[in-house]
């Protein structure tokens, strides 16, 4: 099993700086996030809190994983939850179609590798949580999936139609049955016949059957693959966990100001130690939505009341909602966090680089309302290399290291070395001719009417322009035709860095599973990582 680790640049520089450890960043957590004396600290702290309601959690925790068909050792790991020394690391996720993009399963993965890693270091128990945002209400990142055909040296999308009407979230939307088989058929037509497609047809088309909504498809999918490793599944819409989050969403109304001016003073902090700013907060933001009929919607705060499109409500009156209705409110990316601490003894929080970005906002803000914020632990970032792909590299005297952090600047200059085609020559001459040709012109417009000259020189430049746009198309249809090298590059590009990103941001999980089997989660899970903020390269 080859695991090779490489020490990528983040784009987001946040969450770089953090990674790399640099006072600069860590200012704005609580912990260090590769220090285990860290993990120590936020033990000892967590043994000191006893106001979590382990019971009902628990409870509520086995129905729904029971429910969703997760595994027997995920049921046992949330029987451990009972346990006052048993703590858990979270992360979470959109419910995506087909599980979204790989960075889902890589997350899954790592909650997987460091909770074994952590119940031995720290000698407790500790448990991977996977939180689904299920009322995420924007359909339009979850409903495709991408992938890269066999041969193929360009991205394929499709999309799943889903009947969205208004503000409605992922768990509250129907999965329409002929709509989902008619995506499935596309889904299979775009795949090559392994010995493993039928098994993977039988898993997506089991799973949509005995779902009712786009978050329970989601979950039960991830319940099949990741439930014999122990993986606990919360969708955050369930009624027990509503229920639990009550005193939270009572809080966050009395204290919405305060709330609201630390989010306010962060935003200043991070912008001057000069760091771009991730969220947009403004004063009158409530950082909660609450339900009105099946809509999800922003609430605001303006003076003393609380809006949204359809409603007004004083203080006191949302209040008494959130303790006798809490079914009706739903966290966002600020609050989130806060559900999550009140809920589960968290060691960690394991989070992308955005998500790392987003909780440099939030320490004050957890220390208003009595609570401390966990270790906030990179996500695990990973590059599935396929030997077909390792071997298009080597022939090129490329290491996967040079395809991910300059495959742009090599382009360029093996592009200069190969001879032009014949037909480049043909396009630089008929330039030129247009050029000879149209001077004379501009130069008896200007002779005219001198106030032309800009208007008569752009227009050169357009017609030049049209030109060089037609050769550019041209060469690259013929490239994609004609030169097996062209195509190699770019099958190498579509497979490791689709669209300029890596992998894990556009592709889906499925396609590999189709092509090298379901235990392809297995491998990955028991895989030797290093868990360092360096980006892995598994060879498959």
């Amino acid at each position: 099993m080859n695991v090779e680790c490489l020490t990528l640049p983040l784009a987001n520089r946040l969450a770089h700086e953090y990674q790399r450890g640099n006072a600069s960043a860590l200012q704005f957590f609580a912990y260090h996030p590769y220090e285990m004396q860290a993990y120590r600290e936020r033990l000892e702290w967590l043994r000191r809190r006893t106001d979590y309601d382990r019971v009902r959690l628990t409870e509520g925790l086995y129905r729904y994983n029971k429910e969703i068909g997760n595994g027997q050792e995920a049921l046992s790991q949330i029987e451990l939850l009972r346990r006052p020394d048993t703590y858990v690391v979270i992360g979470g996720q959109q419910a995506g179609v087909l599980t979204g993009p790989l960075y889902t399963i890589h997350k899954a993965v790592h909650l997987i590798q460091t909770a074994r890693r952590l119940s031995a270091e720290l000698d407790v128990t500790v448990v991977p949580v996977f939180w689904m945002a299920g009322e995420d209400h924007d359909i339009a990142e979850i409903d495709h999936v991408y992938w890269l055909a066999d041969k193929d040296t360009r991205l394929h999308k499709e999309r799943m139609h889903l009947d969205k009407k208004g503000r409605v979230s992922a768990s509250s939307l129907p999965l329409d049955e002929e709509a989902c088989k008619q995506f499935l058929s596309l889904f299979f037509h775009g795949q090559i016949e392994t010995e493993h497609t039928a098994a993977i047809r039988e898993l997506l088309e089991t799973t949509a059957a005995s779902s009712g909504n786009v978050a329970e498809w989601f979950a039960r999918l991830m319940a099949q693959l990741f439930g014999k490793h122990g993986l606990v599944l919360v969708e955050s819409s369930s009624p027990f966990v509503r229920e639990l989050e009550s005193p939270i969403f009572q809080k966050v109304i009395e204290h919405n100001e305060t709330i609201a001016d630390l989010l306010l003073k962060a935003a200043d902090s991070l912008a001057t130690a000069g760091y771009p700013l991730q969220l947009q907060v403004e004063e009158h933001q409530a950082n909660l939505f609450l339900y009105e009929g099946k809509d999800r919607l922003l609430l605001e705060r303006h003076g003393d009341r609380f809006v949204n499109r359809r409603a007004s409500y004083s203080r006191e009156e949302l209040c008494r909602l959130a303790a006798e209705h809490p079914e009706r409110f739903s966290s966002n990316v600020v609050t989130r966090g806060l559900m999550q601490e009140h809920l589960f003894p968290s060691l960690a929080f394991i989070g992308g680089p955005g998500e790392v970005a987003y909780w440099a906002y939030y320490r004050e803000v957890f220390e208003l309302l009595g609570m401390r914020m966990p270790i906030v632990l990179p996500r695990m970032s990973i590059t599935l290399l396929e030997g077909a792909q390792q071997r298009l590299i080597e022939d090129f005297g490329l290491t996967v290291k040079d395809v991910l952090t300059g495959f742009g600047k090599w382009k360029e200059q093996w592009a200069a070395q190969q001879e032009p085609h014949p037909l480049q020559r043909q396009f630089a001459e008929v330039r030129e001719s247009i050029a000879a040709a149209y001077r004379p012109l501009v130069e008896e417009v200007v002779r005219l009417d001198g106030g032309l000259r800009h208007l008569a020189d752009k227009n050169a430049e357009l017609l030049l322009a049209q030109v060089a746009f037609l050769e550019d198309r041209l060469i690259r249809s013929l490239q994609q035709r004609e030169d097996v090298a062209h195509r190699r590059i770019q099958r190498i590009e579509a497979s490791l860095l689709p669209e300029g990103g890596l992998q894990e941001r556009k592709l889906c999980f499925f396609p590999f599973a189709n092509k090298y089997g379901l235990d392809l989660i297995d491998r990955l899970v028991k895989a030797p990582f290093s868990h360092d903020g360096t980006h892995q390269i598994f060879s498959i």
